[in-house]
């Protein structure tokens, strides 16, 4: 999508996320005459946001390099084998579908093969408020390839479906159940994390980003170049907008 129009949401996509949302969670911050040209901007970028109207957004992953085996594989030459949990999700409410995907025959400092195009993580029309990116990737050492029943069980044991719910039903925006949203996801995924381990899988990496309305939902490259580091991975992906 093209960036005319938007030129104080682009601004906002340099600050990080969670420095904005907790500058808008605090009176104290708001209240202050000092910061009172940071909070045009975010009124302003607010308003070229709604200007866009309706859009598409898409999250794709271009590149994941593993930059860990286990020390066993390693030392028998052996390869090893991944698998990546992932999704997205926004302000709407709407329980997140996960997508999961399986790599073998992968060393240190391999690329997984993601294809042509890079990994589809999903799509969602007219994102709410912010958009949640987020990817578990683990090292299988077990035969367990039904990955659903573990992710409702993490699910459960964090609350987030009712997270989310709770955030659906607001009226309005309201940077507090954006950040237990995100809260939410933290633990959902360190649940997730855990029960996988406990079935003999190592956990190699947790991605965790979120970008707000005003900052354009983070359309672009991240990083802008090169890749971005997570533990025991190297990252880039896309974050695109199509106007519909």
């Amino acid at each position: 999508m093209e960036k005319t129009g938007t030129p104080t949401c682009d601004k906002l996509k340099e600050v990080d996320a969670n420095i904005l949302l907790r500058a808008m969670s605090s009176a104290r911050w708001t209240k202050d005459p000092k910061n009172l040209p940071l909070l045009r901007d975010i009124n302003r970028a607010r308003e070229e946001a709604e200007r866009i109207g309706d859009i598409g957004l898409t999250v794709r992953f271009e590149k994941i390099k593993l930059l860990t085996t286990s020390e066993l594989l390693e030392w028998l030459g052996n390869t090893g084998e991944f698998y990546v949990i992932t999704s997205i999700l926004d302000g709407s409410g709407k329980v997140s579908e996960y997508t999961t995907q399986y790599f073998q025959g992968i060393k240190r400092d391999d690329f997984l093969p993601l294809g042509t195009g890079g990994m589809l993580v999903g799509f969602i029309k007219n994102p709410r408020w912010f958009i949640d990116v987020h990817m578990l990737i683990m090292e299988s050492d077990s035969d367990i390839r039904n990955y659903g029943k573990y992710i409702e069980k993490a699910k459960k044991e964090s609350g987030l479906d009712k997270i989310l719910e709770t955030i659906g039903n607001a009226i309005a925006f309201d940077p507090s159940r954006i950040s237990q949203v995100i809260s939410g996801v933290n633990v959902f995924l360190n649940v997730l994390a855990g029960i996988l381990k406990s079935n003999g899988d190592d956990h190699v990496a947790t991605i965790h980003d979120f970008y707000l309305k005003h900052q354009k939902f983070g359309e672009g490259r991240h990083p802008k170049d090169g890749l971005k580091r997570f533990q025991n991975v190297e990252v880039a992906y896309w974050i695109e907008l199509t106007k519909l």
